[in-house]
């Protein structure tokens, strides 16, 4: 069905995709997770353990999953056609150019599928049943957090991870030992011991967590390093893969294949430290120098003649519109999770602004939820009130050229 019909089973599982999303009621991805396993404050110990299941995917028992999604208020003919896309399956290997014998598929979700990441997380969906820390899940990874610095803070961490262990028994999953690992963060973290299946945890000072560098002092320069390499490298692909320079074929390529390795998920790791900065705008300042009659120009020019922003601005403009997209409701979290509401009797400003939290330390105050609040609350009321994302940018471009001219 798969061979003979790839574009109408690619709609069918979106269409399913919608349906199961919407009952299940399960936040699938969201450009701030790693936002769920920072510290409140980084004079907090806190330990982070970053869980990897072996061979997820291809392990998830059909039987048990479709039992899971018959426990769930699904429609009964939904529920019913995953069985019928999951159920005989075949495969075979190949070695030099010799088949192996068909084999029945049991278990597993088809990789790169639509449905096979929200399929797997609906069968793990009672992951977080009676744990303690802070639980964050996207497809197959999984991390938990625990508040180490307070009493009983570690035996938590070693509890939760023990009920994770028997729990993986049940669904009939594993996890690959050698790829956990905890990562310690605050100074004054006892920096403890913890064991899966009686095999320690391999301490990290940096692991990717959805793409994005994560480093135990919360500095972001490793990942602002990865990206602008990133980057570098695919702009020199770009560059010697065309012959024209000219900026009709050149800057549709630089923004499609190019920026995004430059700010992806960057409201979360925004740089702050301007050898950083730095670092990802040379990028763009050499992708503007390889257009066709620019390379004399100075970049504030060369930005002019290809109405551009450096990136510098456009994380700025960033910053305020994913503030707007929680502020409004878009981004579908709990409230007051990521930011609280202030309340004032002045009539002064909008009547969405938004309250600062305290916090002990000078990195804290470059997190997202911090550094965006008081250019929220001086925007002026139109801005604000702008009904769409695509009308808040708008105003927003507006605002700031009438401050550029004054």
């Amino acid at each position: 069905m798969e061979k003979l019909f790839p574009s109408l089973l690619n709609i069918y599982e979106k269409v399913f995709y919608q349906e199961i999303s919407h009952v299940f009621k399960y936040v699938l991805g969201d450009a701030y997770v790693p936002l769920g396993v920072l510290p409140k404050d980084t004079y907090w110990a806190v330990d982070i353990a970053y869980l990897d299941f072996s061979k997820a995917f291809d392990t998830v028992p059909h039987r048990r999953l479709i039992n899971k999604l018959q426990s769930l208020s699904l429609d009964s003919n939904i529920v019913e056609w995953i069985r019928q896309w999951l159920s005989d399956r075949q495969q075979r290997v190949v070695v030099n150019g010799v088949y192996s014998a068909q084999g029945l598929v049991t278990s597993g979700v088809p990789q790169g599928s639509v449905l096979g990441p929200i399929l797997f997380n609906i069968f793990i969906s009672d992951i977080a049943e009676g744990i303690n820390g802070k639980v964050c899940l996207f497809a197959d990874d999984t991390k938990i957090r625990n508040r180490v610095d307070v009493p009983e803070g570690i035996s938590q961490m070693t509890n939760d991870l023990g009920k994770l262990k028997k729990r993986s028994e049940l669904w009939q999953l594993s996890f690959n030992v050698d790829k956990c690992k905890i990562m310690h963060l605050g100074r004054k973290n006892p920096r403890a011991e913890y064991r899966i299946f009686d095999t320690v945890l391999t301490s990290t000072s940096e692991e990717r967590d959805l793409g994005v560098i994560i480093s135990e002092d919360l500095k972001v320069s490793s990942q602002c390093n990865r990206a602008a390499g990133n980057a570098s490298r695919m702009l020199g692909c770009v560059g010697r893969g065309i012959s024209s320079r000219k900026r009709e074929m050149f800057m549709p390529l630089y923004r499609a294949l190019v920026r995004p390795h430059l700010e992806y998920c960057v409201q979360y790791w925004r740089p702050y430290l301007q050898k950083d900065m730095d670092i990802l705008e040379r990028v763009q300042r050499r992708a503007t120098k390889m257009v066709y009659g620019l390379k004399e120009k100075s970049y504030q020019e060369r930005l002019n003649d290809l109405n551009m922003y450096s990136l510098e601005k456009r994380r700025d403009r960033g910053d305020m519109i994913e503030t707007f997209k929680y502020v409004k409701g878009i981004h579908k979290v709990e409230e007051g999770s990521i930011f609280k509401r202030k309340q004032s009797s002045k009539t002064r400003g909008h009547s969405l602004r938004l309250e600062g939290q305290r916090f002990k330390s000078n990195i804290r105050k470059h997190y997202f939820t911090e550094r965006v609040v008081d250019t929220w609350n001086s925007l002026p009321v139109e801005v604000v009130d702008a009904k769409t994302v695509i009308e808040f940018k708008q105003a927003w471009d507006r605002h700031k050229a009438i401050l550029n001219k004054r």
